[in-house]
């Protein structure tokens, strides 16, 4: 049975359990052939007072200029990788979808947004549109500023829960909920205790989503929205449906803490981030942007993300996300953070009741879509973010700072659209 087993691709960095050694930073997948060149940006940074130039960092090729497509002084910033593969990529291809995503983002109000696409496990392009701050257009976004990524942190908080399966440290219908009452110190609820992980994943565990607690500023920390929801009663019959709830991520960052013995972003980090050679991801507050870190304008009382935790409250790049994703397939490229069959569990959709089953199901930690996509989306206030992998062989995220599109979901247009229109194919097909 998946999870009686240490498995070797965990990393614990405690005595009393098991240590599995895997490298710190694991080395990037042989590099794919590039086409180098040099460009000169009109607009800069403000810590910079010169223009800056491109750089060619490994075999990927970075650029800045500003987006024919919007009168804004906000710039676009551009990182692009060839592949000797089934992408057939026109000339001045990349850049016309980059003009096609900023018109549609940018351009119809957002102050920022970025994009990463790989195929077949090699990010082939990132791009960053507008400025990290709202009050100065040359604070501009480039590839490796972090947007809030909101509930795609509910798959980056699933693998890592399945990383403590696959070692044997949880199970997946172990009942967990009498455990993490006693972590947050109080008596649960009526049906709580009985409450398995593969519950939690897959928002099947009962739990109301608290959508006005959470949002409303009742909380100030994870784990206070986890006393208060783990001593009232479920709200049906766990198992049965699918009702979405920010809670049940909540408690599973709590539930890598207890089980690993380190906090949960520190957890995350070790097991998942490093290994893919990921920096710079962390858990944020509401109000808490670094210097590399694009702004999401919120009220300055508002207490959502540092309540939302393993819920929604990470921040990183499009690339960072894209990396994540491609991992969990085990034909793309590096190290892989799962064994294939808790990847392959963790793509498919639960039979359960679902509110809008024609629009979108729930695997554990993903959303699967009708096409065969599957990944995660994310909302939250001045923030839509999507993260998708296609069946195709193509994986893309979209990551936006402002209140455009109106429905995250319609980031799949966006993608589509500027995909589409740019003249962008494949030959061959897919292995998704």
């Amino acid at each position: 049975m998946i999870g009686d087993v240490i498995g070797p691709r965990l990393l614990v960095g405690l005595a009393t359990l098991p240590v599995i050694a895997v490298p710190a930073v694991l080395p990037d997948p042989p590099e794919p052939t590039t086409t180098t060149t040099t460009s000169t940006s009109t607009s800069v940074r403000a810590t910079t007072s010169t223009a800056s130039t491109t750089s060619t960092v490994s075999t990927m090729t970075t650029s800045t200029a500003l987006p024919p497509s919007t009168t804004s002084p906000s710039t676009t910033s551009t990182t692009t990788t060839t592949l000797p593969s089934r992408l057939v990529i026109p000339p001045e291809s990349w850049a016309r979808f980059d003009q096609l995503i900023a018109g549609q983002l940018t351009g119809r109000g957002d102050r920022a947004a970025g994009v990463a696409v790989a195929v077949d496990g090699y990010v082939v392009h990132a791009a960053a549109f507008g400025t990290r701050t709202p009050d100065d257009p040359l604070d501009v976004v480039t590839t490796s500023d972090r947007f809030r990524i909101a509930s795609i942190s509910k798959l980056v908080t699933a693998t890592v829960v399945l990383q403590l399966v696959d070692a044997g440290l949880l199970r997946l219908d172990e009942p967990v909920g009498q455990r993490l009452a006693d972590v947050a110190g109080v008596t649960p609820g009526n049906g709580v205790p009985g409450v398995t992980v593969r519950q939690l994943l897959s928002h099947t565990s009962g739990l109301p989503d608290y959508r006005g607690q959470f949002f409303g500023d009742a909380f100030t920390s994870c784990e206070q929205a986890a006393a208060f929801g783990l001593s009232r009663s479920l709200a049906h019959q766990p198992g049965t449906e699918h009702d979405y709830s920010n809670l049940n991520f909540c408690l599973l960052g709590l539930l890598i803490a207890d089980a690993t013995g380190k906090p949960y972003e520190a957890a995350v980090t070790d097991l998942l981030l490093r290994p893919l050679g990921i920096s710079g991801m962390r858990l944020v507050a509401t109000i808490d942007p670094d210097p590399d870190e694009v702004v999401h304008l919120s009220g300055a009382s508002r207490t959502y993300m540092q309540s939302l935790g393993g819920a929604g409250g990470w921040v990183g790049t499009p690339t960072d996300l894209v990396r994540i994703l491609d991992a969990l397939d085990p034909a793309s490229p590096g190290w892989h953070p799962l064994p294939p069959a808790l990847a392959t569990l963790m793509q498919q959709a639960l039979d359960v009741s679902y509110p809008e089953p024609s629009e979108r199901r729930y695997g554990l930690g993903t959303v699967v879509w009708p096409d065969g996509s599957w990944g995660h989306t994310g909302t939250v206030e001045n923030t839509h973010t999507m993260l998708a992998r296609r069946p195709d062989g193509m994986t893309w995220c979209i990551l936006v700072s402002g209140d455009v599109p109106e429905s995250t979901e319609a980031l799949r247009e966006v993608f589509d659209r500027a995909l589409g229109q740019s003249g962008i194919a494949f030959t061959g097909a897919g292995r998704g």
